[in-house]
């Protein structure tokens, strides 16, 4: 700050900083200004009666978006330490003149998009360049803390302040598009100025609050005319107030502006306002031990006070006035965690940024999407409160209400719900997993959270509507999707979102996909989402009737391409296990698709010798389910696969294929343990252990009381006690039994 008589007091800060916060109200309450000029985009003026409502909770943000698509925004998050939230409520109530005075937000939006297309034509070694450059400057959020925040008065702030923000301007990278962005801003805060003296306001009655960068640049230089503010790009936007979170305040989620630990420097404002900021180093460390006890960590009292001890003592060596962050931390690493960071990282994280989220009253900024939520929640007639609530939805026509309206009530409700899920808006929350038994019926749990309002408000980066941000996170994701299962999923989706037109482009979208080459389990996936969405179109009034043709190409190309995907290795085989399972169960449930050459592709591979054991065991065990395989046909097949002649584990193996399925349907034939017995009489010494693995391996798919009614099958025929076979039956596998199965090598087959 300059000291002629006549120049504005210009204050500068650093955004998110608690003595920046401080030392604002005590310049505010010893000046008594005329008017408070803040940083902030000069459109947000209208909006400070209410950024200084007492029932505005921070973290919150400004956030203003153009009303054309695609929807661009610019965002002001505050907390409660941020100098210009402390400054907005100190002018309140001093009674001050309060505007903000940076670029209107309609040309920080065409600026950000000239910038953008900047970046983009410049070459790979000039923007990493410009990285260098930027990374050389090295962490100046350290050297703030140490010589800003530990400032012992108002006047030592103010020309650390200045000294900081001269040095970071000749430090600055030598960017045209910074330099001209910068330049163009502080050019407007000069006119605003200029404006208010023009006003009648001395000089001395202003009071500049802007970040410590900028303020050296208001003192003098021109400002920006009316013909050079025309020639700005700049877009219509509207505005809007959201709930904000440390966690997006923190530097980890990628906010430039950010600091590296939220939650702590609220501490440390809380000691400033208290008068003792040496304090905060105490409370730090007690609540990381809480946070660290409370997760089942050990930390002793004993521990807090020798890190205190250490970080003062760190402090001192440094000649600070109080432990910085960084000292804190490395105290805390040392006497709390034992030496490891690892130790003590989760209670270090909610220490440092916390789960902190603001809350903002319900008021007549709301966004357009907002608006469509209030207005959808108030027809559906659902209400979401600070309590979780469960919702149960019957999707079926009530035959009994007057209206269609009221008939399909629930139905309407669900397409909201699922709509709100898939934008990631957790107003509910969807209880059935993946609807894997899809039904009528649909089971949420509701609650209105901060998190789930900022979610909203964020929304309306997709579109107006709820609807139409639905429509364009969908087309967005179905542009970019290129595996056949991923554009099946988005499919259904659109299906659960109720979403015709979006319905019909995926559609499309999957018929071409299902020409390329594809595999089996990808088919077994997508067959699997279509004939959900099949059987319960009709519930939730979709005519999925064009779905029908894609199943059965599908279908039929998983018959053709079976048995050569059956030639692999036994770890491929478990996943391929499960996809014919899938494939199976929809012949079942479809009633109707064309199954010849399924059927056909299932006998191959029960029969062949050639294909993976395993995978021959549980086509025949699909044969046996469906009644294509006699009694007499099925003792064959054991005894030609579990036989002494073939390789033991190649016995074992098919068996536990033979085992994947329907474990009754073996129970109650006797000639499978009759087959069984044959087998272990014959099998020579050497082989039995590594059988018995295996065997051993399949029976643990079998229940207790499976295994109790295999137990009495094997008594008969052995003529010994039920309770003693079941005994070992139902025994873990022994260590060395374990170990012979974990070093076996599937490749020698």
């Amino acid at each position: 700050m300059k000291a002629a008589e006549k120049s504005p007091v210009l204050i500068g800060i650093r955004h998110h900083s608690p003595a920046g916060a401080h030392y604002i109200r005590e310049l505010l309450r010893e000046t008594k200004p005329d008017c408070l000029l803040i940083e902030a985009p000069a459109d947000f003026s209208e909006l400070i009666p209410a950024l200084t409502d007492p029932a505005l909770k921070p973290p919150f943000a400004v956030m203003a978006y153009t009303v054309e698509a695609p929807v661009r925004s610019v965002l002001y998050p505050f907390a409660v330490y941020s100098p210009e939230f402390q400054a907005m409520l100190a002018a309140k109530e001093l009674g001050i003149a309060l505007a903000f005075c940076d670029l209107p937000s309609p040309y920080m939006i065409g600026l950000q998009l000239a910038a953008e297309k900047y970046y983009e034509r410049q070459s790979e070694e000039e923007r990493e360049a410009a990285q260098r450059e930027a990374s050389a400057l090295g962490d100046t959020e350290s050297f703030w803390e140490r010589y800003l925040e530990q400032s012992e008065n108002l006047n030592a702030y103010l020309e650390r302040s200045r000294i900081f923000g001269e040095g970071a301007r000749e430090a600055a990278p030598g960017e045209r598009i910074e330099q001209a962005w910068n330049g163009l801003r502080e050019a407007y805060m000069r006119r605003i100025i200029a404006e208010k003296r023009a006003a009648g306001i001395a000089a001395d009655k202003i009071v500049v609050l802007t970040g410590a960068f900028h303020s050296a640049a208001l003192y003098e230089g021109e400002c920006l005319d009316d013909a050079a503010l025309k020639a700005l790009p700049q877009y219509e936007v509207k505005k809007t107030l959201m709930p904000y979170s440390y966690q997006r305040l923190s530097r980890r989620a990628g906010y430039s502006a950010g600091n590296k630990a939220p939650a702590y420097y609220e501490l440390l404002w809380d000691a400033l306002r208290t008068g003792q900021p040496e304090s905060h180093a105490a409370r730090y460390l007690s609540t990381l031990a809480g946070h660290i006890r409370e997760r089942g960590g050990m930390v002793s009292s004993a521990e807090v006070l020798e890190a205190n001890l250490l970080a003062q003592s760190l402090a001192s060596l440094r000649e600070g006035r109080y432990p910085t962050h960084d000292e804190l931390q490395d105290a805390a690493v040392t006497c709390m965690g034992h030496g490891s960071f690892g130790e003590i990282a989760e209670g270090l994280a909610l220490t440092d940024i916390g789960t902190k989220i603001g809350e903002v009253p319900r008021s007549g900024l709301l966004t357009s999407i907002q608006q469509d939520f209030a207005d959808q929640c108030a027809d559906l007639k659902l209400s979401f409160g600070l309590v979780a609530e469960k919702l149960r939805l019957d999707l079926r026509e009530n035959r009994r209400a007057k209206s269609e309206k009221s008939a399909f009530l629930q139905l309407r409700r669900s397409f909201f719900l699922q709509r709100l899920r898939l934008l990631g808006i957790g107003f509910a929350v969807w209880q059935d997993s993946r609807q894997q038994d899809a039904s009528w019926e649909e089971n949420w749990v509701l609650s209105r959270t901060p998190e789930a309002e900022m979610q909203l408000a964020e929304a309306v980066l997709k579109g107006d509507t709820i609807a139409h941000a639905v429509s364009f996170d969908l087309q967005e994701k179905l542009t970019a999707a290129e595996q056949i299962a991923e554009i099946t999923e988005l499919l259904e989706s659109a299906f659960l979102c109720g979403m015709p037109e979006l319905l019909q482009a995926a559609v499309s979208r999957l018929d071409s996909a299902s020409i390329d080459q594809i595999s089996i389990e990808e088919i077994a996936r997508t067959a699997k989402i279509l004939s959900r969405m099949l059987q319960f179109g009709d519930v939730r009034q979709s005519d999925v009737s064009v779905l029908r043709p894609i199943l059965e190409r599908l279908l039929l190309r998983a018959s053709l391409t079976l048995t050569d995907a059956c030639f692999c290795d036994d770890e491929a085989a478990g996943h391929l296990a499960k996809s014919i399972e899938d494939i199976q169960s929809i012949f079942s449930v479809e009633k109707g698709l064309p199954s010849e050459k399924w059927e056909h592709a299932i006998r191959e591979l029960s029969r062949r010798d050639d294909l993976n054991a395993k995978l021959s065991g549980l086509a025949t065990a699909i044969r046996l389910d469906s009644g294509d395989l006699s009694e007499e046909e099925l003792s064959r097949e054991i005894s030609r696969r579990m036989s002494i002649g073939l390789r033991a584990e190649l016995g074992a193996l098919w068996f536990e294929g033979l085992s994947l399925r329907n474990h009754y349907a073996l129970i109650v034939r006797r000639v499978v343990w009759e087959s069984l017995s044959r087998y272990l009489d014959e099998i020579p010494e050497e082989s039995w252990k590594r059988a018995m693995v295996f065997l051993r391996r399949s029976f643990a798919l079998y229940s207790a009381s499976e295994k109790d009614m295999v137990a009495e099958n094997l008594g008969e025929i052995w003529g010994l006690e039920k309770e003693q076979l079941s005994e070992v039956l139902n025994a873990e596998l022994s260590k060395e039994e374990s170990q012979a199965l974990a070093s076996f090598d599937f490749d020698d087959f």
